[in-house]
Parts: C-alpha cells; sequence; structure tokens
C-alpha cells in the first residue's frame, strides 16, 4: 500500500491517500440492517417506551443460538455486556431471565475503580470520553461482540446539548466500536415535542450525526390501546431495512418484568413513532385531534381550509388532523360559488350533518380543545337555518370520506372572506 502524503503548512501537516489505495469494504451484520459490527448504534424512545425491554430481548437474542427475524443466515451466538446507568444489576439480569439470555455468555459492567487525588481508590459511574480507553480493553480481553449502554446521556462529561462535547464523546466511543469490532448500542432518550427522527435524541444534532444506525421505538400510533410498540431504522449508513418490527411486552411472573412478544412486521414510519405519544397511559395526540375536529365541527360543516387554520394554531400537525378524520369519517364535499358555479374550496362535516355551501365564522369561544373553539348562539342559529335551506343545493358536491384534493387556490380561503 502506498505511504500516506502530506500536505505541509508550517510545521502542521494533513495526511491523505489515493481513494485509489483504499479497499472499499462491506459491512459485516450481527442483524442484518441492524446491527453492524464495529459500529456505533443509538436507540431512541421515550421513558417507560420499552427501550429496556428491547434492549434485553436484543442481548438474549445475540448471547444465546436463537436468530434475530428476517435473517436468513445463521449466526454464531456472541459474548456480551451491558452497562446501565439507570437500572440495577438485578434487574437487568431479570429481563435476560425473562429474555431466555445465555447468562453465561453476558457479562453485567459496573462502576469504575479509580484513584482520587490523594491516591485513595473510589468507585464512580463510567462516562464519556475519559473511560473509552478502559472500556476498549474490556471489549477487547472479553472478546465482547454487542455492547448496550443503558442510559448514554447520562454518561456524557460536559453540557449534552453541546455539539463539540457530544460530538466528542461519540466519536471517542464509535471508534472503540470500530477498533474492536464490536456493535455498540446507547439508549438515549428523545427532547420533548421533536418531530424528526433524524435528529431526534436529546437536544443536539451530534447525537445521531456520529452513529452508524438510529432506530427509534415507541407506541404504535395505529393502535389505540397502546399495547403494541414498533421499532424503525430511522437513520443509516447502510442500505435502510424495508420495514420496522412490531411487538408487545408481556409480564413476566417469576421476575416481575417485561419481556417482548408477539413480533411481527411493522409498516409504521420513524416519522409517526415521533411524532405519536408513548405509553397508553397518555391521552395520544391523535386521539387529542379526533375531540378537536369533533368539536370544531360540531356546530356544522365549514371549509377545510378554516379547519387546518385552527388545528394548525393549536400545535396539531396536518397529518395527525388526517387521521383523525379519518377515525371520524368525516365527509368533504365541494364548495361551488352559487354566481358562477365554480369550485372555490372543501368543505369538512361530521358524518351525520349535511355539507352546506355557505361560509360559517368559527370564532373562539366555549366549546372544544383548541383554547375554546366553538360557535356562538347567533351563528349557531344561522348555521342551522341556513344548511336546511341549501341542503339540496349541498349535493353538488361528491361527499368523499377521508382527505380531500387541495382546492384550486387555497392561498385565497384560509380563514378570510370568500
Amino acid at each position: 500500500m502506498t505511504a500516506p502524503e502530506v500536505s505541509t503548512l508550517g510545521t502542521r501537516r494533513i495526511t491523505y491517500r489515493s481513494a485509489a489505495d483504499i479497499t472499499p469494504s462491506r459491512p459485516e451484520w450481527l442483524w442484518d440492517g441492524w446491527l453492524a459490527q464495529g459500529a456505533l448504534h443509538l436507540l431512541i424512545g421515550r421513558q417507560g417506551g420499552g427501550k429496556s425491554t428491547w434492549a434485553a430481548w436484543m442481548t438474549a437474542t445475540a448471547s444465546s443460538a436463537a436468530q434475530f427475524p428476517g435473517d436468513a443466515v445463521h449466526r454464531d451466538p456472541v459474548p456480551c455486556a451491558l452497562l446501565s446507568l439507570e437500572e440495577p444489576a438485578d434487574r437487568l439480569v431479570a429481563r435476560l431471565h425473562g429474555a431466555s439470555a445465555d447468562l453465561d455468555n453476558v457479562i453485567v459492567m459496573g462502576d469504575v475503580q479509580d484513584i482520587d487525588e490523594d491516591g485513595e481508590p473510589f468507585r464512580r459511574p463510567w462516562s464519556l470520553p475519559g473511560d473509552c480507553g478502559i472500556l476498549e480493553t474490556l471489549i477487547t480481553e472479553q472478546a465482547i461482540g454487542l455492547l448496550t449502554v443503558d442510559g448514554l446521556g447520562y454518561s456524557i462529561k460536559g453540557d449534552s446539548h453541546n455539539y463539540a462535547i457530544v460530538g466528542a464523546a461519540l466519536s471517542s466511543l464509535a471508534a472503540v466500536a470500530e477498533r474492536t469490532g464490536c456493535a455498540i448500542v446507547g439508549l438515549v432518550h428523545p427532547p420533548k415535542g421533536g418531530s424528526d427522527p433524524v435528529t431526534s435524541a436529546i437536544g443536539s444534532t451530534a447525537w445521531t450525526a456520529i452513529p452508524r444506525v438510529c432506530w427509534v421505538l415507541g407506541a404504535d400510533p395505529e393502535d389505540e390501546s397502546g399495547a403494541t410498540r414498533v421499532v424503525r431504522v430511522s437513520k443509516t449508513n447502510y442500505r435502510e431495512p424495508e420495514h420496522g418490527f412490531a411487538f408487545t411486552i408481556i409480564g413476566d411472573e417469576q421476575f416481575d418484568c417485561g419481556v417482548v412478544a408477539g413480533m411481527t412486521r411493522s409498516e409504521v414510519t420513524a416519522e409517526d413513532l415521533v411524532a405519536a405519544t408513548s405509553t397508553g397511559a397518555e391521552k395520544t395526540e391523535r386521539s387529542e385531534a379526533r375531540d378537536m375536529v369533533r368539536s370544531i365541527l360540531a356546530g356544522g360543516p365549514m371549509l377545510t381550509a378554516e379547519l387546518l387554520k385552527l388545528t394548525r394554531q393549536a400545535g396539531v400537525s396536518d397529518r395527525t388532523v388526517e387521521r383523525a378524520r379519518r377515525d371520524l369519517q368525516v365527509m368533504s364535499s365541494e364548495r361551488r360559488d352559487p354566481t358562477t358555479g365554480r369550485v372555490i374550496g372543501w368543505e369538512a362535516a361530521l358524518p351525520t350533518q349535511s355539507a352546506s355551501p355557505v361560509r360559517h365564522s368559527w370564532p373562539f369561544g366555549g366549546v372544544g380543545g383548541v383554547g375554546g373553539v366553538g360557535v356562538n348562539r347567533e351563528n349557531k342559529c344561522e348555521l342551522e337555518t341556513q344548511a336546511a335551506q341549501s341542503a339540496q343545493s349541498a349535493k353538488s358536491g361528491e361527499a368523499v370520506a377521508g382527505w380531500d384534493a387541495p382546492p384550486p387556490d387555497d392561498s385565497t380561503f384560509m380563514g378570510g372572506e370568500q
């Protein structure tokens, strides 16, 4: 191989090589498309969403003769390690028991033994980037193939929102993975209100820029019970898997912990997972959107553009409103100019209502979930009269369930007079 050339400026030098002298490589997988050997991975999910349970299942699968779903090639078990900055060792082992791990093939890492300024020994939590050296030694000595760090955010020494600090810490950890060939997985929480699956980790984009593969895990937005979880690759330096995986968490009575069960294919997107809330105990954004749309339309049909204007003001995404409309079977029909017959917009109505071509006023007042969106008594009476008088003319537009096509000129009726 040709020795690296150098570009000289004073005493500082940048090394470089011709691309022709560098051998391209293919990734080696512990789990095809999901777990790459020698790479740093990030699992992002809200607290209580099932990250630790999923990590225990993943460790159990890699440590035993079990195979990961979708893998056509049989892979031998690999030694695994767990480090949790959130849970005690006995609870980690309880999860491993429930997931049927080969416990003889798993080690549980603990505190770091260190020496203070006075030369006295003490124990402290493992941290980044300073402890990467001793981590690399352990991985090499124990031939670890998969390491999971639960609560990776707590290990960062310094501001976990600072790009330079986070980037330096994760780069050091990624270098350990690359030098040892170990697949390292860090578990982190997303920021509140995050909506981008690529940057949805804690607060700095460095969290998702450094890892080779990022996953998001959360409640299935299509399951109203909140029991189903979905995990999906949200960012990868390799080819993206065609789908995610849905699963439920059942209870292990012996150790009183959760266990992954019922693994199936899922088409839920990473964007949907990030937007959805995490547990069934919380009222989902979609459910709140249904209540909002139902309340807004309770007084009668209204222009879709006006409906969207109100929901956007309340901070609800158009995609969530679309799902809420489908759930409520909201009907959409054309609104036509009474003089020219030209289509001037779309009108939304609950399935029990008749669409009306008459424009309605929807002041903020006393009903519903967007800071009191509703109709006043005078408007409501007027709407009922107008709807009854124009029921026949309203049939000029074909009613359809679900979302409607954009109107001819959406900018002309975003809540203003037509």
